[in-house]
């Protein structure tokens, strides 16, 4: 067997290693720090509140992956990859390393006895699902949230830098959250009619106009376009289509779905994102990552068809649908 593999294998179990070492580092503040000036580790200890020597091995593993570079006098740098670690950074993935640490990789533990057996394994691990259990935990939450604002402002904008939504005079963000995507669409149709629909706590205080509602019951009819933007993923199959007749009832013959998700690859290799975030799905949640086929399946027990299949560049897809 070659060295080369047995090392790539051995770096590839260490992962939950990298993983904390990110934490740690957004945790105490290192990227701000570092984002200042080059400091050595004793600097940061001092102004960050940490133990020097634990602190300097810790930076130490960050710059063995690229994270920092560990310059000849011994301080630290960020690289382009650190610089990801700021917050309020374009393509920061700040939120993201957070809710990894503190969500995902708990939830690991579970995930021999789901394949075994089945279940969901953050809930074989905390004992009850994943959105109760964030409800009940204000700092989950709160990681969960960063991570997702996050992904949605870097989705945002490539899904209306791939998709042509200017001539549209209504929309309609179904599930849409803070209305981050929404937003976006508004900078290139700043005429449109727009609704953001989500849970009452959601919508409350939105700078947009909104409706609360539950989208397996109704939304707001007669719109020229409907979003849907990583809502679907999160749902079985059953619970998808319900989503799907919601908005299919409220379509005109003419209005269009657009719906956003990551769509899997025939293979894996061609896109280890997609694949890793379906996994995301199996340890969290009952919902998973589709291929375009599948979501064709989906609209067409709803009642539309699949016209277009737009990828952007953040790695999600815009799948067109129209009334069938």
């Amino acid at each position: 067997m070659p060295a080369s593999a047995a090392a790539r294998l051995a770096r590839l179990a260490d992962g939950y290693l990298v993983t904390q070492l990110l934490h740690v580092a957004v945790a105490l503040g290192v990227p701000e720090a570092l984002a200042e000036r080059p400091q050595d580790a004793a600097e940061l200890a001092t102004a960050l509140g940490a133990d020097p020597e634990a602190l300097h091995r810790v930076l130490r593993g960050l710059a063995s992956e690229e994270v920092l570079d560990e310059l000849p006098d011994g301080r630290f740098v960020l690289t382009d990859t650190g610089q990801l670690l700021r917050p309020d950074v374009p393509g920061s993935l700040r939120g993201a390393v957070t809710a990894r640490a503190q969500l995902y990789a708990p939830a690991v533990a579970g995930l021999a006895d789901a394949v075994r057996s089945g279940g969901t394994p953050f809930e074989l691990v905390h004992g009850r699902p994943f959105f109760d259990d964030l409800a009940a935990a204000p700092e989950r939450l709160a990681a969960f949230q960063a991570s997702m604002a996050d992904r949605s402002a870097r989705e945002a904008g490539a899904v209306v830098a791939g998709y042509d939504v200017s001539a549209f005079r209504s929309v309609v963000d179904v599930g849409g959250g803070t209305g981050t995507l929404l937003r976006a669409v508004l900078g290139r149709a700043p005429d449109a009619d727009v609704v953001l629909v989500d849970q009452p706590e959601v919508v409350a205080g939105s700078d947009l106009p909104a409706v609360a509602g539950d989208f397996f019951t109704a939304v707001p009819g007669g719109a020229d376009a409907y979003l849907l933007s990583r809502v679907l993923h999160d749902w079985d199959d059953g619970d998808a289509v319900r989503v799907l007749r919601t908005c299919r009832q409220a379509m005109r013959p003419d209005s269009v779905l657009l719906v956003v998700e990551a769509v899997l690859p025939e293979r894996a290799v061609d896109d280890p994102a997609a694949v890793r975030m379906d996994l995301h799905m199996l340890l969290l949640l009952h919902g998973r990552e589709r291929t375009a086929a599948e979501y064709a399946d989906l609209l067409a027990a709803a009642g539309l068809r699949l016209t277009a299949d737009v990828p952007t560049s953040a790695g999600v897809h815009v799948l067109e649908a129209r009334p069938g």
